[in-house]
């Protein structure tokens, strides 16, 4: 029989080696697991690093095992194997809506991976000489080779790429859609086809832009908007000057708000512009064929313009409030209108509110004046932190008007918001890839009468993502049958009913949010005639927009509650009319 000293002490130098390099991609194994990753190619990069890790750890522990044996066969004791597999314990990232990716924690990975690269290899080597030299098989060792040639063409990847973000992303922390996107694009499973539309849209192709808005309101794809953030951060500045003025640009979704801003204002300007041309052919082809056939088309030319003009005058500066930004806007069809009151990419909390039933791009003066309202409320108790306030008309909400009548456009059925939602899902994905990263900052959506209903849609097709607090006031149902089906932490679904709202009775879509048994919190509102009850949420100094403001704080032990009726008698019963009720009292 073979002498087994020699055996033994081969197995001595493995487990030595083992010792000292199973454990090399541990680190960065947990800095990815820590991070909250979404879309992108971060989550295929960390499975590959979980497989390259347990490869390491299994080939060790191959080695280990094979020349134990032969010490065994040779005569000698057998050697305790160690254990070689670790569990990687992590701390879960701190949820937050715009919480962003540490960029010292992404070069710690980097080096961690190149650390590994460059000690695999060598160990590889030498474990693989350990068993060719006493006739076993090499296998182990090689594969430690593949492993360190894996970590040192990734580390140096990875360098390569987070360099490049860094300059032209100054900061301390990194957007998480834009690092998912592309620091770890290299492993990217995105659809190919938005892929390759971005590219086109890089060369000026309108089309793709058209397409890719086609995408973005089907809202089937969570990563778009971070992959549009991703793709717009990889331009030369000379390429996004030039594409600034490409129709349709500012429309997509994770596009900066300023971005977005600048170029749906030159779009704004070059369809005035065009449609005063058109409208001056068509006056001129009037009067020379003396045609009536001829004057619906004017007049549709003829109404657009006019939407145009009512756009300009809405973005005018009010005094006391921040410049407006125009995210979206459509004056086509039943129109579509997105505004910001303060910039939703670096504001403290950001608030959207969602309207219903008549609201549109005509109806618009009074959902920003809500908007507005609710800026101001907000503001005046947020202490030092910054308010975005955002009017989103981005869907056709039912109208009163013939298509009543069609299921597809009624108020009394679903069809509209679930298209809405889609939509509206797409717009929060947006806020949240285009935000300066903070594990602070909040978002907020209001949703008023059958918007609610849009809202409860949106939020099932992003649980845990669309908002952090979601209010809804004069809903008729949010399309679920209890609070925790909206994906929003427990006490952060608020609803607020004006007593006398005939709307917030009907619970037609869902179980009542007002009812005890939804589960939601509820604000206290008071009550108002029953012709403007629905309404009433935003009348200055009341109730309700005190309480909305301090939710959209966070301020959730500051509500106040809403003046007592008067329970005199009166010719006026207070139930019907309280307001008038307490003015003829005094």
């Amino acid at each position: 029989m073979a002498d087994h000293t020699a055996a033994l002490e081969a197995y001595g130098r493995a487990a030595a080696l083992a010792a000292e390099h199973h454990t090399h991609l541990d680190t960065a194994m947990r800095l990815m697991r820590t991070h909250a990753w979404v879309g992108g190619g971060a989550p295929a990069f960390t499975a590959a690093l979980a497989r390259h890790r347990a490869g390491l750890q299994s080939s060790l522990t191959v080695a280990l095992t094979t020349l134990a044996h032969l010490v065994v066969r040779q005569g000698g004791p057998a050697p305790v194997l160690p254990a070689l597999t670790t569990s990687v314990t992590t701390m879960s990232a701190t949820p937050g809506t715009f919480q962003g990716i540490d960029p010292l924690a992404m070069s710690a990975l980097i080096s961690a991976l190149e650390h590994a690269g460059q000690t695999l290899s060598a160990a590889g080597t030498r474990l693989a000489a350990e068993l060719s030299a006493h006739g076993l098989p090499a296998e182990p060792g090689h594969s430690l080779g593949r492993i360190a040639d894996w970590s040192t063409t990734h580390g140096s990847d990875l360098r390569r790429r987070l360099t490049r973000i860094q300059q032209i992303v100054p900061g301390t922390s990194l957007p998480a859609g834009l690092a998912a996107h592309d620091l770890f694009a290299a492993h990217a499973t995105d659809p190919a086809a938005a892929q390759a539309l971005l590219a086109r849209v890089a060369g000026g192709d309108g089309d793709a832009v058209t397409r890719l808005l086609d995408l973005q309101d089907r809202g089937g794809d969570p990563g778009l908007a971070a992959r549009v953030h991703a793709w717009w951060h990889t331009l030369t500045q000379g390429s996004r000057e030039e594409l600034i003025r490409l129709p349709g640009l500012g429309l997509l979704n994770g596009l900066p708000a300023s971005v977005r801003d600048r170029s749906n204002r030159l779009g704004l300007a070059s369809q005035k512009a065009a449609l005063k041309r058109r409208l001056d052919d068509a006056a001129a082809e009037l009067d020379r064929l003396d045609d009536p056939t001829l004057f619906g088309g004017w007049e549709r030319l003829a109404n657009q313009l006019r939407r145009i003009e009512n756009i300009e005058r809405e973005l005018q500066p009010v005094a006391g409030h921040p410049p407006p930004l125009l995210l979206a806007f459509d004056v086509t069809g039943q129109g579509r209108l997105i505004v910001s009151w303060g910039d939703p990419d670096t504001a403290d909390t950001t608030v959207t509110s969602v309207s219903g039933l008549t609201s549109g791009l005509d109806a618009a003066p009074g959902d920003l004046q809500r908007s507005r309202a609710l800026w101001q409320q907000a503001t005046a108790t947020s202490g030092s932190r910054s308010i975005a306030a955002i009017t989103w008309l981005g869907y056709d909400a039912p109208q009163i008007d013939p298509g009543v009548f069609d299921p597809a456009k009624s108020v009394a059925f679903g069809h509209a918001a679930a298209k809405g939602a889609t939509a509206l899902a797409s717009f929060a994905d947006g806020l949240r890839a285009a935000h300066e990263p903070s594990s602070t900052a909040r978002a907020v959506i209001v949703g008023h009468s059958y918007g609610s209903l849009t809202t409860g849609k949106a939020a099932t097709l992003r649980p845990g993502r669309l908002a952090d607090d979601l209010i809804f006031v004069g809903s008729p149902g949010v399309g679920v049958d209890h609070a925790t089906e909206l994906g929003v932490a427990p006490g952060h679904v608020w609803v607020g009913e004006a007593g006398n709202d005939p709307v917030a009775a009907l619970g037609r879509f869902g179980a009542d949010p007002g009812n005890a048994s939804f589960g939601a919190q509820h604000f206290p509102v008071g009550r108002d005639v029953y012709t403007s009850a629905h309404s009433s949420y935003w009348d200055a100094d009341s109730p309700p927009l005190r309480n909305m403001g301090r939710i959209i704080n966070g301020q959730y032990d500051k509500l106040t509650g809403a003046e007592p009726l008067n329970e005199q008698p009166q010719l006026l019963m207070p139930e019907i009319a309280p307001g008038l009720a307490l003015r003829l009292e005094r």
